[in-house]
């Protein structure tokens, strides 16, 4: 039971670091979230289907997206099951988003939740498949600014069909 309840615990605490590191654009620590390459579903957001990465490169992702805006992420109702080397979760989030704009609230809210899975690797714990999904969304998601050409790349590279999971 003691090693159970370790176990949870260093399972929350990545996906502790990995909200932390988002919110300070601290992309080191974020980018140790993850193995060199892993599953990505933010298919509800993106629209554009799961994804077999480069943990680099959707790193790189989370930075140029979100850098221009401030964030804040909450994690919630952590509940795992773990079966040796190799876990699911499901986490609840709030990720508040919030820039200074004349188009618009100058927030953008999801709340939702994380269906992640992560495996221990080298004696941590990794992300494995990172499964965003939200019930809702408020505000204005214009703060995003899709039209930025480094982003247009970097979603090109990320989302490249060669990436995508066969179903």
């Amino acid at each position: 039971m003691i090693e159970t309840l370790w176990t949870r615990s260093e399972i929350e605490r990545v996906m502790l670091n990995f909200g932390r590191a988002l919110d300070l654009g601290d992309w080191k620590l974020y980018r140790s979230c993850f193995p060199d390459r892993f599953l990505v579903n933010f298919e509800r957001l993106t629209g554009q289907p799961e994804v077999y990465v480069d943990a680099e490169l959707w790193t790189r992702f989370a930075e140029v997206i979100l850098s221009p805006v401030r964030r804040h992420h909450q994690y919630s109702n952590f509940s795992a099951s773990i079966d040796g080397d190799n876990a699911t979760a499901v986490i609840y989030m709030v990720a508040r988003h919030w820039k200074s704009t004349d188009s618009g609230a100058a927030e953008y809210t999801q709340n939702g939740w994380y269906e992640n899975s992560f495996a221990r690797i080298g004696g941590e714990w990794k992300i494995t498949r990172l499964l965003h999904t939200y019930q809702w969304v408020s505000g204005n998601g214009g703060l995003f600014d899709f039209s930025d050409p480094e982003l247009i790349k970097v979603m090109g590279q990320v989302f490249d069909p060669k990436n995508r999971v066969k179903r």
